[in-house]
């Protein structure tokens, strides 16, 4: 089985339906959430920095069109990429009424060379009327929806203020059903406070009863001037072990369908000054060869006990 092809991954998902290599723009609409603006409450998540998790790098002076063409400039020069996605990835970026949605979308769809959009939201904050414009959309261009689980247990999303709930997850998903074109992945966080091992693998039941087609694994990772700096200084918080994650994220890949596209298969700390907590977040491809290495290990990939659990 040494050429066997381990998990699906996000670059191949890409190239094979672009014929080429394709990498994401992040661009900041200029969106907020509804833990910020009152509605949900006035304070973020508890893991949720002042960015929103959202890429350092952007300059937020620029407009939307200027942003997309930096990033586009920058990337055919270093690494000779053509095709490219704008990603629209801090704060809620359907959280706003729909015409102001589809304006800032609009604003980067039809730009030089670019293919697709992806749009970072949450299962509680996308109107029925913006989701049949994305699933529209999504006949023509490739519209990736990043959905902001994080979690399947209601007792970790209430401790972390997350506003909403199971409940929200599975409505949304039942309506996403109405759309086969729509790319949707479901954003999980692995070491939340209070979650034990079995409630995180539990995670993976959402892959085989809902209409979901990407993930993006993250570990929790610790910043600073955030709830979870708290949490981590009153010793009620620790970090998750980098073997801890190795194991659960290879044991949740055995329990997908191969045709769930892996997106991401940890998060590195967008800046390594504000990361208190696990060092290895600061690492962009370690936990990703060591998971890659542990499904050699077990001689197993992604999907192998699907048949088996269901």
């Amino acid at each position: 089985m040494k050429n066997l092809k381990r998990y699906n991954k996000f670059s191949d998902f890409l190239k094979q339906r672009f014929g080429e290599k394709v990498y994401r723009i992040t661009v900041d609409g200029g969106f907020t959430c509804p833990n910020r603006d009152g509605k949900k409450g006035k304070t973020p998540c508890l893991y949720c920095d002042e960015r929103g998790s959202g890429a350092r790098h952007i300059d937020i002076t620029l407009d939307l069109q200027n942003q997309y063409l930096k990033g586009r400039k920058i990337l055919k020069e270093k690494l000779k990429i053509n095709k490219f996605i704008p990603y629209f990835q801090s704060f809620t970026n359907t959280y706003a009424d729909f015409q102001t949605c589809v304006k800032r979308y609009e604003a980067v769809l039809n730009l030089p060379d670019a293919v697709g959009i992806a749009i970072g939201t949450r299962p509680d904050c996308v109107e029925d009327k913006l989701l049949d414009y994305l699933g529209d959309l999504s006949r023509e261009k490739l519209v990736i929806l990043d959905l902001g689980i994080q979690s399947t247990t209601d007792r970790v999303l209430e401790i972390i203020k997350r506003g909403h709930t199971v409940k929200d997850t599975i409505k949304f998903l039942k309506k996403a059903e109405k759309y086969p074109d729509l790319h949707i992945v479901a954003h999980l966080i692995f070491g939340l406070p209070t979650e034990t091992r079995k409630e995180m693998l539990n995670s993976h039941k959402l892959f085989l009863d809902y209409k979901l087609d990407g993930v993006k694994f993250h570990q929790l990772n610790i910043l600073k001037n955030t709830g979870m700096e708290k949490l981590y200084l009153s010793g009620e918080l620790k970090p998750i072990e980098l073997d801890f994650y190795v194991n659960l994220v290879t044991d949740f890949l055995e329990r997908i369908p191969f045709r769930i596209v892996i997106h991401r298969l940890s998060a590195r700390a967008d800046n390594h000054s504000t990361l208190i907590a696990p060092e290895w977040g600061k690492f962009h491809h370690k936990p990703s060869t060591l998971i890659e290495k542990e499904l050699i290990k077990r001689d197993s990939y992604q999907g192998k006990l699907v048949d088996k659990i269901k």
